[in-house]
């Protein structure tokens, strides 16, 4: 009765590298056993689906009588070593957070669904290097580099992995429910952003600033980079923004953009953030 894939896919990766493989990435898709109380319920679909596809996917199933045991449907994913082999264009490095988490990201984007991480400790996870994982603002599973002494149990030098909750993960997808968007007649306006902010201060919080204070203008904003050095002080870290203005009536004018990129500056003073000059 297993409460995570994880144990399961450590064994796995396990056999593979005692019998001469240099990289495994692995993934799984099956139930884990909780017990009843812990917090797990059927989420809420943004769109129209049969109620009991999601009860099911969540554990929760019909009867007369609870069950003792809520299973909840999970995908886990784990890798070790190098993704890509190495070759003369490069490759070969080992697999770390920011590669996993991307694959996630091309899990849920497939569906539609935009991933927001946030550090948070599981005990299985290395300290500083794990994160939750939310959907649409749901709690949806963990991501993170395993903790040393989970590695040296399973005979691994590294390795990072996550787990969602499926019932989670297609709650927050609009499949099915895709409309229209006219993204040619009138251009859109994009601009990079490089803000300073606190070392505490995750990014998910910084663009979710940004996006408040953009406006309806503000179509999108996207992190795509992170700086920490001397340069900056202590206790401090640049994050760099790709900022997307678009108005669906009109070509923007310059002077409408500075305007957003002012409410937004003055909007970062908030999270104790400042534009690098």
């Amino acid at each position: 009765m297993r409460t995570t894939l994880l144990g399961s896919l450590l064994d796995i990766a396990q056999r593979n590298l005692a019998r001469g493989a240099d990289r495994v990435g692995l993934f799984e898709s099956g139930r884990v056993y909780l017990p009843t109380g812990t917090g797990t319920k059927p989420p809420k679909p943004i769109h129209d689906m049969e109620k009991s596809g999601f009860d099911s996917l969540a554990g929760d199933f019909p009867g007369e009588r609870p069950a003792p045991m809520v299973e909840p449907h999970r995908i886990g994913c784990l890798a070790v070593g190098p993704l890509a082999a190495k070759s003369w264009r490069g490759g070969g490095e080992p697999v770390d957070f920011f590669a996993l988490k991307g694959a996630l990201e091309g899990l849920a984007g497939q569906l539609g669904v935009e991933v927001s991480v946030e550090s948070a400790e599981e005990p299985f996870l290395h300290p500083g290097r794990s994160a939750r994982i939310d959907f649409a603002g749901q709690p949806g599973g963990w991501i993170g580099e395993l903790h040393p002494l989970v590695c040296r149990d399973w005979d691994l030098a590294a390795a990072v992995a996550f787990e969602v909750d499926l019932a989670v993960l297609l709650a927050a997808s609009p499949a099915g429910e895709e409309t229209f968007e006219d993204v040619t007649t009138f251009p859109a306006v994009y601009q990079d952003l490089a803000v300073v902010v606190p070392t505490g201060v995750a990014a998910a919080a910084l663009r979710g600033a940004v996006l408040a204070a953009g406006g309806e203008l503000l179509h999108a904003a996207e992190v795509f980079d992170l700086y920490e050095g001397e340069q900056l002080g202590e206790g401090k870290k640049s994050l760099a923004l790709r900022l997307e203005f678009r108005a669906p009536d009109r070509t923007l004018t310059d002077e409408e953009v500075v305007t957003q990129r002012a409410a937004i500056e003055a909007e970062l003073t908030k999270i104790g953030g400042s534009l690098r000059g």
